[in-house]
């Protein structure tokens, strides 16, 4: 019997806080629950519960410079789990509730990153880390970040199963641009837009982004930048905004904080280039999400960007302002290459669906069920047709695969 189908009649529990924003790790959590319930499984949502401490207890701890809330919403330590075959806690900071009370059924943790462990700069990750390694098994949304897994926290390969994001293609795909769109974000006739969508993180690198569209600008003055999404810390945005002022091109830059997401596609589609600077990606949505509306794609040749986007897109050379900006102009100066790579863009997309997913999270719950979490992937990677696994094959290598542990610029691993 095919294991997903060996599930249907199964309950599942997605554990994640259905309150927070509407991050790409949001979305996931919402793709997730509704991708279940749409394949017919009684699905619940659970969102881990604040402890009954009084309220000058949270309010002491503040004098002391500690956001208790903050602290036990990033790692929870407790849920009332309802009654469920499965608890799939939709992302692996979750995992810390595995540490006091872990649920009578089987376990699944889907890890987007663990970039906080491998950069050193989130201690309190560890409780995650910890909590991992208690699950029954592990979904990674790359094989990238299944290789940190494996090399970084010392998890069984046997333990994880790649599991594809998907899209929903009817919103992701080609549009002619509103005006009401233009008007509503200020966004002039007359220029050539790139687009970034995603925080401020440092981690992102965008001062590498400001610096390549500094260069680009002497050539193409008429090239402006749209960065979508919330900074996520004021600090950074007022270190961006400071570089951008003393390189003249502050002016070129569009801050849209709150882009309504039915906005985002056309927004995807009125850019010429959708860019993206970060070495440090898990995924990577915006990218897809733009190659499905049929815009071409720059980015950086490090994590699971070379994994995600083949050989559909322009990758550069990370942390690189020279490479980004020599990648950009050559795009943007052949409309022959446009064109090129929104076909590809598009091809590649493509197989990147909500219903493969679900699918293949599916196999995983059934196989778990049957007692065999150690190779619970089987059957989900039997979901991806023989073009898919070879190309999969092709981009684990590049991403990594066959050539030791993963390294990440600019991180001290110690000695060999």
């Amino acid at each position: 019997m095919n294991p997903a189908s060996a599930f249907r009649d199964g309950k599942v529990a997605v554990i994640c806080d259905w309150n927070g924003p509407y991050t790409g790790i949001g979305r996931y959590w919402r793709m997730l629950h509704g991708g279940l319930r749409g394949a017919g499984l009684d699905a619940v949502q659970v969102t881990p519960a604040l402890p009954q401490l009084p309220g000058s207890a949270y309010q002491l701890l503040e004098l002391f410079g500690r956001d208790l809330r903050a602290f036990l919403t990033n790692y929870p330590l407790w849920c009332r789990y309802p009654d469920a075959d499965i608890y799939h806690l939709a992302q692996q900071s979750l995992a810390s509730l595995l540490l006091i009370r872990r649920p009578r059924g089987k376990v699944i943790v889907t890890v987007h990153d663990i970039f906080p462990h491998m950069l050193g700069n989130d201690p309190w990750f560890r409780l995650a880390v910890w909590g991992l390694k208690r699950a029954d098994h592990l979904i990674a949304i790359s094989h990238y970040t299944k290789r940190c897994l494996v090399d970084h926290l010392g998890i069984r390969p046997e333990k994880i199963t790649v599991v594809y994001h998907g899209i929903d293609h009817e919103r992701f795909r080609p549009l002619v641009t509103a005006s009401s769109i233009r008007e509503s974000y200020r966004l002039p006739e007359g220029r050539r837009y790139l687009i970034y969508v995603g925080s401020e993180d440092t981690r992102k690198d965008l001062v590498t982004l400001v610096r390549a569209l500094e260069q680009v600008r002497r050539e193409l003055p008429e090239v402006e930048l749209i960065k979508a999404g919330r900074a996520h810390c004021a600090e950074e945005r007022q270190c961006l905004v400071a570089l951008a002022a003393e390189l003249g091109v502050l002016q070129a830059i569009h801050f849209l904080e709150d882009v309504r997401e039915e906005h985002l596609p056309q927004l995807y589609n009125l850019a010429e280039l959708y860019v993206t600077p970060s070495p440090y990606e898990g995924f990577g949505f915006p990218l897809l999400e733009a190659m499905a509306c049929g815009t071409p794609v720059v980015y950086a040749d490090a994590g699971s960007l070379p994994e995600i986007a083949g050989s559909a897109g322009i990758a550069v050379a990370p942390t690189n302002a020279d490479s980004l900006a020599r990648g950009l102009l050559s795009v943007l100066r052949q409309r022959d290459k446009q064109s090129a790579l929104r076909a590809a863009g598009r091809e590649r997309a493509a197989s990147f669906t909500l219903t493969a997913s679900t699918q293949s999270i599916l196999a995983v719950y059934g196989k778990m069920m049957h007692g065999n979490s150690d190779h619970a992937g089987d059957a989900a990677d039997r979901n991806l047709d023989k073009r898919g696994r070879e190309s999969h094959d092709r981009e684990l290598e590049q991403a990594g695969g066959g050539r030791g542990p993963v390294r990440l610029p600019g991180v001290d691993y110690g000695p060999e």
